[in-house]
């Protein structure tokens, strides 16, 4: 979020507390700005997103000075006109920006996000939109992978939130003393700064984006506004002294910028660098010597004054332009559009930002007047955005009827070879039989014969539809579920979230059935488990699931990505649930996690070798038999989205070979059997039975994201399981 100059405000109190026009601040927002930018662009200021809290302190200065300067003058803060200048300071350039937004998004973002991205900009509008992207359960660097057009509105929503409950929490709480201010705003900062420690570890999302753990942030600024100019001195070495401070904050702001990564636990204790570098710069830019004046330069001070446009409209620009059909964007592209943002902030600045602060507009609207517009603006861009997110709903909804099948493939069949028999007919939404591990007694033959080997992932022959692939107008899951097509885990709360430490106990199938199955590992376990669930009910058998978000069953420390920490729940998960299971040994245990979630946090763990072992080690302490499944392949594109932009040929979704198969497809689990007898299941060649892989057989979406797949599709391959089991399962049973 971009602040606003209230340091433009003239009194006798001095420059100290903002009440003067300050060159040295409005070159610090030029700063911080800049800073913002090149990270969004990806220029090499992979920290640059510590821009966002000096903007913080800075916020928290100017408007802690503006509160008290009124108070001290007048004896009270009239509230009306507070929130009528932040609307006229605000609002306008704010909401240009968010029709604009809008008006985009809907021709250029595909049908299946339209309604998600339609939501971020009402949210924007009403400024929760911290909240919205909180609430996401993902990381801002998570966001910034997938974006959204309007996620850079979240520092707006906790700037807005702040404006809200800061006059009361100074003038109601503190009484516009400033030693009174000074003890509420300290316990601010002590309260906010241990809520921010205490969720970067367990809760990211919120850290990040919530104002309650970033009010540590603009109470530091308020701190500075409080003193005054008591950071002034007329003594030489002691202003010399304080220059040399200042240079320290520099370094600080912008060493934080160049050496903090997205891997780097934020905001934490690492948002203390760019904090207190901000203070220091605010507290010492008027001395003599100090950074104030390299601040306080033109390009720093023109930067700073288109600096709540450039916030504004940069992201935008970035995120919309490569979705314009035909347009791939490089490096040097990509910087040429972070300058073509330049151009167009000062655009905004000079044709929407000054009128409305200084021009007739401003005068125009009076405090009632802006109060009530603002009010109406904020509801009507919020009714727009609800309204085309409807209008894509519905839109969505239609396609199971607007769509109808054509002449042509529903699914791919591979060419029959020697080694690779042909697929045999299956009933509607049942996928391609094809032989995975094979029955473990030949079926009877009047003529001896050689049984063809069975198909493995290594064997899956090439075939490439030559005709069109529409997707089909009754298809399972509809497109409008595809993405919430999860299996019944979720909805029964059986899989263990990331922050749970203690198993869940579940039981399927038949809970005295006398043959029991253990499903063991990640999300990318818990996707099987469709078909296990059909089984168990088909055979009596008892089903036991232990799955947990993101956590490979592997016995070594591992690094939780989004956490940006190591995944010390997922030990604790691991340790109980092989305790559960050494109690009450399964006849059956099949281990299953994604080939790409294992991130040791160790460097020496890393590797196939180490990797395997730890896994050999966690399933050698399980009593019963062992079976480790193949992971599914992954694709880099959101399968349900590629769909939907793709109703009359979804051949552009399929993955290919290249990328269904890494160097790391099926090391691990080899090497695990090898390491511990335990057998491997590979039904790869069922859920792609030629290559490229279809997303879309046999009426059937395959994929509900880029690497699970939906429920509906993991239950039908139910009978290729079963065959697959057969080895391990006792004829009777």
């Amino acid at each position: 979020m971009q602040p606003q100059t209230e340091a433009e405000v003239v009194s006798r109190s001095g420059p100290a507390d903002g009440s003067a026009f300050r060159p040295d601040v409005e070159g610090l927002r030029g700063l911080a700005v800049l800073l913002v930018v090149l990270f969004h662009a990806g220029l090499p200021v992979a920290g640059g997103y510590v821009g966002v809290d000096v903007f913080f302190v800075i916020s928290g200065y100017l408007i802690t000075g503006l509160l008290l300067r009124e108070h001290e003058r007048s004896g009270r803060v009239s509230l009306s006109r507070f929130y009528a200048r932040r609307i006229r300071r605000l609002l306008p350039a704010a909401a240009v920006v968010l029709v604009a937004s809008l008006a985009a998004a809907w021709a250029l973002v595909g049908l299946l996000d339209r309604p998600e991205v339609m939501a971020d900009g009402a949210a924007a509008a009403l400024s929760v939109s911290n909240i919205r992207f909180a609430l996401a359960e993902g990381d801002y660097f998570t966001a910034i992978a997938g974006p959204s057009p309007f996620l850079h509105f979240w520092s707006l929503s906790v700037e807005e939130q702040f404006y809200l409950v800061w006059p009361a929490l100074l003038l109601f709480v503190g009484g516009g003393r400033r030693a009174r201010v000074a003890a509420v705003l300290g316990l601010v900062v002590a309260g906010s700064f241990a809520a921010n420690l205490v969720l970067t570890d367990t809760s990211v999302g919120w850290a990040f984006y919530s104002l309650p753990t970033r009010a540590w942030q603009l109470a530091a600024g308020g701190l500075l506004a409080v003193a005054g100019d008591r950071f002034a001195s007329p003594h030489r070495l002691v202003a010399a002294l304080g220059g040399l401070v200042g240079w320290a904050g520099f370094a600080a702001v912008v060493a934080a910028g160049a050496l903090l990564t997205e891997s780097t636990p934020y905001p934490g204790l690492a948002a203390l660098a760019p904090t207190l570098g901000a203070a220091v710069l605010i507290a010492t830019g008027t001395l003599r010597g100090g950074p104030g004046l390299v601040l306080a330069s033109p390009p720093f001070r023109f930067l700073g004054r288109i600096s709540y446009s450039l916030y504004l409209w940069h992201w935008p620009i970035l995120v919309f332009t490569p979705l314009v059909p035909g347009t791939a964007l490089g490096l040097e592209a990509t910087t040429a559009l972070a300058a073509s943002a330049v151009l167009v902030a000062w655009a905004s600045w000079r044709f929407v930002e000054e009128p409305f602060r200084r021009g007739r507009l401003a005068l125009a609207l009076g405090t009632r007047r802006a109060l009530g517009s603002g009010v109406a603006a904020i509801a009507a861009v919020a009714l727009l955005a609800g309204g085309l997110g409807y209008g894509s709903v519905r839109a969505i909804d239609e396609i199971g009827t607007a769509v109808r099948p054509t002449p042509g493939p529903t699914s791919p069949a591979p060419t029959p070879t020697a080694s690779s028999p042909a697929a045999s007919s299956r009933p509607s939404r049942g996928p391609t039989d094809l032989p995975t591990d094979g029955p473990t007694v030949p079926p009877p033959s009047p003529t001896p014969v050689e049984t063809p080997a069975p198909l493995t992932w290594v064997s899956i022959p090439d075939f490439d539809p030559p005709d069109p692939i529409p997707l089909p107008a009754d298809v399972a899951p509809s497109l409008a579920d595809a993405r919430t097509d999860t299996e019944r885990l979720y909805r029964d709360r059986c899989a263990a979230q990331v922050d749970d430490t203690e198993p869940r106990s579940c039981v399927y199938g038949d809970p005295s059935g006398s043959f029991t199955i253990a499903l063991v590992g990640d999300s990318h376990a818990g996707e099987w488990f469709p078909a296990l669930e059909v089984l168990a009910r088909q055979h009596g058998w008892k089903l036991v699931p232990y799955v947990k978000l993101s956590c490979p069953f592997i016995d070594l420390r591992v690094r939780h990505i989004e956490l940006k920490r190591e995944y010390t729940e997922c030990a604790a998960w691991r340790e109980k649930v092989i305790a559960l299971l050494a109690a009450q040994p399964p006849d059956l245990t099949v281990v299953a996690m994604s080939h790409r979630g294992i991130f040791p946090w160790l460097a020496a763990d890393a590797g196939v070798e180490s990797e395997s072992a730890g896994i050999a080690r966690a399933v050698e302490r399980i009593p019963g038999r062992h079976a480790i499944m193949i992971d599914t392949p992954r694709t880099s594109v959101e399968i349900p989205g590629c769909i939907a932009a793709h109703l009359d040929d979804v051949r552009a979704c399929a993955i290919t070979r290249d990328t269904a198969f890494t160097r790391l497809f099926g090391a691990r689990e080899a090497r695990v059997a090898e390491l511990t007898g335990a057998g491997v299941i590979d039904l790869i060649p069922t859920v792609c039975p030629a290559m490229p892989c279809q997303v879309v057989r046999d009426g059937m979406i395959i994929y509900r994201d880029n690497h699970h797949l939906t429920e509906t599709f993991s239950a039908s391959l139910a009978p290729a399981l079963e065959s697959a089991l057969r080895r391990y399962v006792p004829a009777d049973r």
